[in-house]
Parts: C-alpha cells; structure tokens; sequence
C-alpha cells in the first residue's frame, strides 16, 4: 500500500500578527523543520497564497525558503488553490479562475521554480463540476476531493486504479476520511498505532490519501507533529507524492463526483444539501451572505471603470500633465476601483460563512467583519449607484439584525444540539455495531482484571471508567473514543477473538430475514 499525505496551510488576509507568529512558530517551523531532518519525507503541501504573501511581509521568510528547499529535494511537491481561500462553487467563472490565478500568480513571485503545481486544491475541498471545468482549463493534472463525493452515491470507495472526471482532461484523488480523521484527531500519535489501526489495508496493492489542515500539528494539538516524522522514518509506510500515484497504478474508470466538501457527510450529499457549512438551504443568514457577495461582484462588474470597461491606466502611455481635467478624473477612478477590486478579493474568503453555520461554529463577530468587508467593497466603488449601496446596507443590517436575534432566541444553541445530536451517537446505538459493543465490554473487563492484578491501578480504573462510559451511553462526550484508545493501548488481538466469537453465535441464530 502507498500512502499519500496532503496539508493544507492558511490564514485569513487579516490575521492578528500575534495569532500568525503563534501558528508560524507552534506548526509551520517544527513541522518543516522536521521534514528538513527526515531524508524519506514526501509531503503534498498546499499553501493558500495569502498565507505566503503574510508570511514575506511578516518575516517568516524562512518558512518560504525552507519550503523551497523541500521542493527542491524532491520531498515536497505544491499544489494550486484560490488565494483568499474563496468558497468557489458559489463564484461566477470568471471570479472563480481569478483567484485561482492571482494564487498562481503570488506563490511563483515567492517560491519561483519550485511552484509548478500539478494538482489543485480547492478551499474546503468544495466541489462542482465549474470547479472542475476551471481547474482543467487552467492546465491543473489533478484536484483532490473528499471521498464522500463519490461514497454519498457508490458506497465503499477502492483505491486501486486512477480515476478522471467525466470527459475533463484532469485527473480527481479522493481524501479518505476515517484515516484522516485517525491522525487529526489523535487517535494514533505514532507510526506504530497508525500502522496498527491500518492493519488490514497495508499489505494490500491500494493506495490510501489523508489530508489535514497542517495547523492541526503542533498548533491546535501540541506534539502531534511528531506523527509525521515517525510515519516518513518507518519502513512499514510507503510514503509518495500524490503526483506520483499514477506510475505505480493503472487508468481506471471516468467518474463524476458530486457536489461536496471535506466536512460533508453521506447525508448532506444525498439530502442536496452538501455546502452546509457554506450555505445551508435552511439558514438566513447564509442566504443573505450571498446576496451581499453577489452585488458587491455584479456593482464592481457592472461599473464604468472595470477592467473590461476601462482596461489600462491612461497614466501608462501619457503624462499626468498633459491629461485634461475629465481624464484626470477618470484616473483618479479607476484607481479607486482597483482598490475595490482587491477587496472583493480578499472579502471572498469562506470564513464568514462558515462562522454562520452554528454547526457549531458561530461568531458574529466574524459574520460581522466579513460582512462589512463586503459591504465596504459596494461603498467603495466610484460610480456605484445610491440605489445599490441602499441594498447593500440593507443586507448588511440583515445580516446583524438576524443574527443577534438568532442568539438572543436561542436559536443557535438549538442548532448546535441538533447538529449534535446527528453526529453523537453512542457506541450501543450505532447501526451494526451491536458486536462491537458487547465484545468491547467483555474484553475491557478482562483489561481491568489483568491491571488490578498487576497492581496497575491508575489503568483498571481507566478500563473500569471505559465500561462505564459505554454502558450508560457517555462515550459520546469523549475527545478520543474509547475504542480508539483501547486500540492502542488494549488487546486488540483479545478483542477481536471476542468479537469473532459473538458474531459466530448471531449467525447461527440468524433467520437470514428481517423479523
């Protein structure tokens, strides 16, 4: 089995420098400083240009030059993406290709050679076919979605073979969730448990693709880094460059993915209702943001002063003194309206939607800002009308109005509990895994035995607070679930002889029909 590994890396445009020089010293550094060490080190790292724009003018240069020099020793390739991180389903095409372009465009500034980009991420991993169509046109190799793209309709994906999108020139790599979700979320903090937990999947001719945001490792979970690095030292893994999947696995089938992103479940997909994060069917204020994003895009559009409109700066080919005074006016526009421009840019970010999900996330105070940056964008423009910043203010209003009604009401908090309630569901609940739970309860009491006797006291009672977790239902407010810990530190081996024997005995009284 091969094994690829993807990060992705971002921050919004208007970070706090503080929050940067935390994140830049706690994950960027000691991951690539990591990688510098480890000679068999094959990352596919995505870096939203934004990021490397913040990083330069920071002084975080070196996190540029040693990303440049991974590259250069063959352990890093980079990917393309949209430089704000824009949510590009919901772009206009055109919208949609220049942010990807202007992504293009800063990272070559910064890494020069070592940006040539095969594949493309994009933000959030939100897919449709325009995302594709964009991405292929603009000579992408390959884009990396979720795998619930395809598992929402197909079931079960095997990665064995690789897979175009329908008639594209481009060919599409799927993220698999559960191992992903193994890693970020701390399930296995070694190579030896990850090795473990993908027992069955490694000796097989697949190929397995985790992908994570990298400020998950040694940011938002201190020493997590070091997964990594003993992952890369191992001889159990594999470890490629996901451009280089396809020179060791044959051309498979076109495929047509559906509409999803990375935090969408088979639910959302199937339900129509994929982007929920992003754009739920059922939230105002998500309605209401994309409203706002849709006339600050059509105002600057539409104005007189655009770059279809008024495509070069008179000031390039003629002298300011020799300009008469409408043109000097309309110079004095123009770069008002390039002003505009680049806030539209840098407003598309995805950050306000999904901080008015309540799923859980919420802040007004980041719907506001993102907002306001919007709205600011229509005030902005020099010829807008009085009509169009009447209906952006509106919006904006909207925006506010329902949101704080949303969490003086309660309304939020009743949204989180439901989104909850779908997403924790106890071990003895689960569908199917009525084997798994008596098996784990028999042989978490055999755990707390063998401790007691040991005199290993502090682990009887964490195998004795695992029992009783599971039988009253509480597994579902643990960080780490307890079959995720018991895998790596139980007897899994005991375990699954337990387990064997339970299913044996439902077999043989099994109707082979429903009830």
């Amino acid at each position: 089995m091969k094994w690829a590994h993807f990060l992705h890396i971002y921050q919004p445009s208007d970070q706090h420098p503080g929050v940067l020089e935390k994140i830049v010293n706690e994950s960027y550094r000691p991951l690539i400083r990591g990688f510098l060490k480890e000679p068999k080190t094959k990352i596919t790292l995505n870096i939203n240009a934004v990021l490397s724009e913040m990083l330069f003018e920071h002084g975080y240069r070196d996190v540029i030059e040693d990303i440049k020099i991974l590259v250069e020793m063959g352990r890093v390739e980079l990917t393309g993406s949209a430089k704000f991180h824009a949510f590009l389903p919901f772009l206009p095409e055109d919208e949609v290709k220049r942010q990807i372009m202007l992504n293009h465009e800063t990272n070559k500034r910064y890494f020069g050679d070592a940006f040539n980009p095969k594949g493309f991420f994009p933000p959030e991993m939100a897919y449709s076919p325009k995302v594709a169509e964009v991405a292929a046109d603009l000579g992408y190799e390959w884009v990396i979605l979720d795998e619930v793209s395809m598992t929402a309709k197909n079931g079960d994906l095997i990665n064995d073979t690789i897979r175009k999108i329908g008639d594209l020139d481009i060919d599409v790599y799927f993220r698999e969730k559960a191992p992903s979700n193994l890693i970020m979320g701390a399930f296995v903090r070694s190579a030896k448990s990850l090795e473990a937990a993908m027992k069955e999947r490694m000796s097989k001719n697949e190929y397995v693709i985790t992908a994570m945001d990298g400020e998950t490792f040694g940011h938002h979970r201190p020493g997590l880094e070091k997964i990594f690095f003993e992952v890369m030292h191992s001889d159990s893994f594999d470890n490629v460059l996901i451009s280089d999947l396809k020179t060791s696995y044959p051309k498979g089938e076109s495929v047509m993915p559906l509409d999803s992103t990375w935090a969408s479940n088979m639910k959302d997909v199937n339900a129509g209702n994929p982007f929920n994060l992003w754009f739920d069917k059922s939230n105002k204020i998500h309605e209401y943001e994309w409203e706002l994003a849709t006339l600050a895009i059509t105002a600057l559009h539409d104005s007189n002063y655009s770059d279809v409109k008024y495509p070069e700066m008179l000031e390039e080919t003629i002298k300011w003194d020799e300009m008469t005074s409408d043109q000097k006016q309309g110079e004095e526009k123009k770069r008002q309206w390039l002003k505009a421009r680049d806030a539209l840019d840098r407003a598309l970010n995805s950050d306000p939607w999904w901080w008015a999900s309540a799923k859980p996330w919420w802040s007004v105070e980041m719907i506001e800002k993102g907002m306001f940056a919007l709205f600011s964008v229509i005030t902005t423009i020099p010829d807008v009308s009085d009509e169009i910043k009447d209906k952006g203010e509106d919006l904006y209003k909207n925006i506010l109005f329902t949101a704080h009604e949303w969490q003086r009401n309660g309304i939020v908090d009743a949204m989180e509990r439901n989104d909850s309630k779908e997403r924790r569901i106890p071990l003895s609940k689960r569908f199917g895994a009525s084997d798994h739970y008596k098996a784990l309860l028999s042989v978490l009491k055999i755990q707390e035995e063998k401790a007691s006797n040991n005199r290993e006291y502090e682990q009887a009672i964490k195998w004795r607070d695992g029992q009783y977790k599971l039988e009253r239902d509480l597994d579902i407010y643990d960080a780490v679930h307890i079959l995720d810990l018991f895998r790596n530190e139980g007897d899994f081996e005991k375990f699954n002889e337990i387990l064997s024997e339970y299913k044996n005995k439902f077999r043989e009284i099994s109707k082979g029909q429903p009830e």
